[in-house]
């Protein structure tokens, strides 16, 4: 079963978590999100273990080392923090995205939570700047990879 949590509350489990593990395509709450890398700063301050999991790309690479500045921790206890993975062995953890009229007036992208969905399962919908750009980015990959625009 599905349960929808507001933002305010998993916030506030963050704030007095004692640990906390995070599978991260990107890094991006933790690296440009001000309030959540204030969460993180206040937790790391007060010992609290943060350990991630994110695939091995130039990006991610670059939130690292910004992670490290922004958080004051030394290479050695980020190296520790950090389980890098080649992209490949990172999918796993991935939900599978569906974007539906592409091309379309009104392009809707979502995010499936579970493998297998039933008609009353909810799923994360994504908002229309947010879709524009992963329309973007997947006809970008389509074209570098297939060599042809779609």
């Amino acid at each position: 079963m599905n349960r929808r949590m507001k933002l305010k509350k998993l916030k506030s489990i963050e704030k007095k978590a004692d640990e906390v593990w995070i599978v991260s395509p990107d890094l991006y709450y933790d690296t440009e999100n001000d309030e959540f890398k204030n969460i993180v700063k206040h937790n790391l301050h007060r010992k609290a273990k943060y350990r991630y999991i994110v695939p091995a790309t130039r990006s991610v690479m670059k939130h690292i080392a910004k992670y490290q500045k922004d958080q004051t921790i030394p290479k050695d206890i980020a190296k520790e923090m950090f389980l890098i993975l080649p992209p490949t062995e990172f999918n796993p953890f991935l939900s599978e995205l569906a974007i539906y009229n592409p091309n379309g007036k009104k392009p809707v992208a979502c995010l499936s939570v579970w493998k297998e969905c039933n008609e009353d399962d909810e799923l994360i919908s994504y908002d229309a700047k947010f879709t524009k750009e992963l329309i973007k980015s997947y006809k970008a990959l389509w074209k570098k990879y297939k060599r042809e625009s779609l």
